[in-house]
């Protein structure tokens, strides 16, 4: 606080401090080898395509941090592009699912859970992995996606790979996502869903490249043809 006369009298004025942002910039130089690590402006997930090494942008200490990449094994696919998919491992305890009648737990629990999801009293923990976008595309396409992943990743062999696009998606977002799409996929069965009741611990995370062509104007994944 100061003292400012305004018409002929001494009265208190508050003086603001500056309160412009403060930007900090960050080289997106690969912290391996030094290359140049290509991205545009809302990327947070990057990857090296001298080393072949994948970074995250941790936003608390302005640096990127490594993440282990691996990428779907689909030689006889001529992908134009590899985008990211977060693999996030996590422990899921289903406590409790009722239906209008009697539902099951299929979808995207049911892809996790495995055999057990054809009972319904088993509920308890299983392990299991997650796969989400960490690009942008409609919530449609993205619900289908990490079905259709989540569920074909046991499936799914990988390799080494060379090229990966940026995301903008971090740990943080893929494990809102993987909520979202839990709930969302439950929501959409026939039956009348009255309680869904279930818990997840998240673990470690990694990043997946997986196959995309470009059909016209409209970009797919090349395993089932997904438009994002």
């Amino acid at each position: 606080m100061s003292e400012e006369t305004v018409g002929g009298s001494t009265e208190p004025v508050e003086v603001l401090e500056d309160a412009r942002p403060s930007f900090e910039l960050v080289p997106l130089d690969c912290p391996t080898c030094g290359a140049a690590v290509e991205a545009s402006g809302v990327d947070v997930v990057f990857y090296c395509t001298a080393c072949r090494n994948g970074y995250s942008f941790d936003i608390e200490n302005n640096a990127l941090e490594p993440v282990d990449v691996a990428f779907v094994a689909a030689s006889h696919i001529a992908a134009h592009d590899y985008r990211p998919f977060w693999l996030l491992s996590a422990e899921v305890e289903i406590r409790r699912r009722g239906g209008g009648r009697g539902g099951d737990i299929s979808g995207i629990l049911g892809a996790l859970l495995g055999s057990r999801s054809s009972d319904r009293r088993a509920m308890g923990a299983v392990d299991g992995t997650f796969a989400i976008p960490a690009f942008h595309s409609s919530l449609d396409s993205t619900i289908e996606l990490v079905h259709r992943y989540t569920r074909a990743l046991p499936e799914l062999g990988e390799r080494l790979g060379e090229r990966l696009l940026g995301g903008c998606y971090g740990v943080d977002d893929a494990e809102k996502l993987a909520h979202f799409a839990v709930i969302a996929s439950e929501v959409d069965k026939p039956d009348v869903l009255k309680q869904l009741d279930y818990r997840i611990r998240f673990g470690a995370a990694r990043l997946l490249g997986v196959p995309f062509q470009l059909e016209g104007e409209v970009w797919r994944d090349a395993i089932y043809g997904i438009g994002v």
